[in-house]
């Protein structure tokens, strides 16, 4: 330790340390679910802080006090690799010799918490200061409205008429936030389907023992825009416990004398739910078999069977726990027994892609229509391919410049 303490008092606070090249044994599953191991390169780089004061809240009786004491040297060490630039760990330490030998004091930062500490540092310079009153904004607002200079003078560069636009029309510059982060997160989808290294180097980003399909939900998740407006969408989860607090706060279905409204109100908040599970991109839409099941007719495969199982599953349980909740009561607070379900929730499942059907020749026709039929016949849930979502969010894309 104290030559670890000595390398760190003689460090510079006018110079940022970046260690040597370094190797990390990890272990992943292949495509075949057999687990193989491989190595990854990273760096730690480090920077002191000298500080000429610090602060430190004390409490005296009832009373809690901000303490002004002497400032100390602290660090930050980040261990980052070095094919992505993705910051595994983020450390801040200080050395302490109250004890009388030096040792160091610290806590640590891990995978996703690492990427909220720096959105929340970067939100604070753009959020919306509007009146004096306090405010709750969800992530996917803030993410909405951050652009950064790079990217911004990139935007203009790529649209030299766009400062024109925005005089004739007004636009403001969550506008223009808005379209800068759809059209990355447009070319981010493309390369999640195109370009098998990139989708693996976001599925370590999130950690270990994560599937294919954590990729694409956690992608979903901050791009619901992609599916649409105007609904509340739950990715391969019903519509439970803490989630149904959520959704519902703010609606009163079981007021007394509010039998008509409540009605009203409860059919439109179990009308603008939808319920999606998501699968892979190389996900079979048919079953991998040389031989139809009939002439001219192929099967569909397990997965796409059993995805159309679990997102039913997932209304049912889903309206069963609103039914639980919401109570529709008369004019004197007696429940009516009244069935407000008469509308389903919308549902959906993204899975696979239409270049299954690419022959070397062309479209195989038989497997096609098998397929199209299928959906087409199907009431709920929509059947939605990777590559006709991420077509439909280019139009979405295209449509926000036009």
């Amino acid at each position: 330790m104290p030559d670890k303490f000595e390398f760190f008092k003689n460090k510079r606070p006018d110079r940022v340390y970046l260690s040597r090249s370094l190797t990390e044994r990890l272990s992943r599953k292949n495509e075949s679910g057999v687990v193989e191991p491989y190595s990854r390169p990273f760096r730690i780089v480090s920077k002191v802080i000298d500080s000429t004061e610090s602060h430190q809240f004390f409490k005296d009786g009832k009373q809690v006090s901000l303490r002004i004491t002497e400032g100390q040297r602290q660090e930050i060490k980040a261990k980052f690799y070095e094919d992505t630039r993705g910051i595994s760990t983020l450390q801040i330490q200080k050395y302490t010799i109250e004890s009388g030998s030096p040792h160091s004091v610290y806590f640590t930062f891990v995978d996703k918490e690492i990427s909220i500490l720096f959105n929340f540092l970067r939100n604070i310079e753009i959020l919306p200061l509007d009146g004096d009153g306090s405010a709750k904004l969800d992530d996917k607002f803030v993410e909405s409205i951050v652009l950064t200079k790079e990217q911004a003078l990139q935007l203009l560069r790529q649209q030299p008429d766009l400062l024109e636009e925005l005089s004739k029309n007004d636009i403001t510059a969550q506008d223009v936030a808005t379209l800068g982060y759809r059209r990355k997160q447009l070319s981010d989808f493309e390369k999640l389907l195109t370009d098998p290294a990139f989708f693996e180097q976001c599925k370590t980003a999130l950690g270990s023992n994560k599937k294919p399909e954590d990729v694409w939900q956690n992608f979903f998740e901050k791009n619901t825009w992609i599916f649409g407006y105007g609904l509340n969408y739950f990715l391969n989860s019903p519509l439970d416990g803490e989630k149904f607090e959520q959704v519902v706060k703010g609606h009163d279905f079981v007021g007394a004398g509010k039998r008509v409204d409540a009605l009203l109100k409860t059919h439109g908040f179990v009308s603008a739910l939808s319920f999606g599970e998501i699968k892979t991109h190389k996900t079979h839409l048919l079953k991998q078999t040389s031989i139809p099941y009939r002439k001219e007719s192929w099967q569909i495969s397990d997965d796409l069977s059993g995805g159309i199982a679990q997102v039913q599953r997932s209304v049912q349980i889903s309206l069963s726990n609103i039914r639980s909740r919401t109570l529709i009561k008369n004019e004197t607070g007696e429940p009516t027994g009244e069935e407000v379900f008469m509308y389903q929730p919308k549902s959906f499942l993204v899975i696979g892609s239409l270049s299954e059907f690419q022959g070397k020749y062309g479209i195989n026709e038989e497997k096609y229509s098998s397929f199209e039929l299928f959906r087409r016949n199907l009431t709920s849930p929509e059947i939605i391919t990777f590559d006709e979502l991420y077509q439909r969010a280019k139009f979405i894309a295209e449509s926000s410049e036009a």
